[in-house]
């Protein structure tokens, strides 16, 4: 658990030499590098090899098909690990052609607990805050935005990189949030995206590359835009105003794409943006710039 001090930190390139010496044990961030660091827990990224194939295999893990990439002549799964999943050992199924014959096999791997160097995956809220003001998304109910459109110019290549929505402001991190309530002393409600919170509108940009797939309750004060990066790989942007963006649009790391929306109950401007691997959330942390040491 941390304490809200902790928790309403500010993401923007001005932030201390200290706070970077302490985000840095916290949260192992991305190198900037082709692949994601692997985090194998709940709510991380694990990059499982699965052959040497001579044609791209396809992966599940259970239902849902997973991400795969080629790294050194050999292909890798990309798997988002949910954020309710009890750690453990799992299987991927994989799917494979050899010799003009359909075969399938399984590759296991391990999913373990949290790390004690991520103990902030629990936090508290601000007293001025209750945890009603930042209920999630069920996980269907975001899979039920993606689009189902074609596009000319489709992002294949995955790209690692994101940056943060908002330059100014605090976050709410990926995590749980540890409140009370009147049957139980505590009890842990899932936020598994990041919640900016401004006292001014603020400008809301592009986390990375790629495609407007879709545009939810546009309009609205919960308008939500649902950008793919890749296959496999989407961000979606809730509580999104004022944006120029329409269904095809392609956009780029650190382009505007709209602002803040202004939410009476909190006082506060706000977005939210979940970022999703093979329809699963994952935190976005894991996989931000590190900031500059010159800031």
């Amino acid at each position: 658990m941390i304490c809200p001090q902790n928790l309403m930190v500010t993401p923007t390139n001005s932030t201390s030499k200290f706070f970077f010496l302490i985000l840095l044990f916290l949260v192992p961030v991305l190198t900037w590098a082709d692949l994601p660091k692997q985090h194998n827990f709940p709510g991380g990224i694990s990059l499982i090899q699965i052959g040497d194939h001579a044609q791209k295999p396809r992966a599940f893990f259970g239902i849902d098909p997973a991400l795969v990439i080629k790294e050194k002549q050999k292909w890798l799964a990309v798997v988002g690990v949910p954020m309710n999943l009890v750690p453990g050992r799992y299987m991927l199924r994989v799917e494979h052609t050899e010799d003009t014959t359909q075969q399938s096999s399984l590759q296991s791997f391990t999913v373990y607990p949290l790390h004690s160097n991520y103990k902030q995956r629990s936090f508290m809220l601000p007293k001025k805050f209750s945890p009603e003001q930042f209920q999630a998304y069920e996980n269907q109910q975001l899979r039920s935005m993606f689009g189902m459109h074609s596009f000319d110019s489709e992002p294949l290549i995955p790209n690692f990189q994101f940056q943060h929505v908002i330059t100014k402001g605090s976050f709410l991190p990926f995590g749980r949030v540890l409140s009370k309530n009147k049957s139980q002393d505590f009890m842990l409600e899932d936020h598994p995206m990041i919640t900016y919170l401004t006292s001014d509108s603020a400008i809301a940009y592009s986390p990375g590359n790629g495609i407007v797939e879709n545009i939810v309750d546009r309009g609205t004060l919960d308008q939500k835009i649902v950008i793919r990066h890749s296959d496999h790989f989407r961000s979606i942007l809730s509580f999104i105003a004022n944006s120029p963006l329409e269904i095809g649009d392609y956009v780029k790391a650190g382009e505007p794409i709209g602002t803040t929306s202004f939410i009476d109950s909190l006082g506060n401007e706000r977005i939210d943006w979940y970022l999703m691997l093979n329809g699963t959330e994952i935190d976005p942390l894991l996989m931000i710039e590190p900031i500059s040491n010159n800031g």
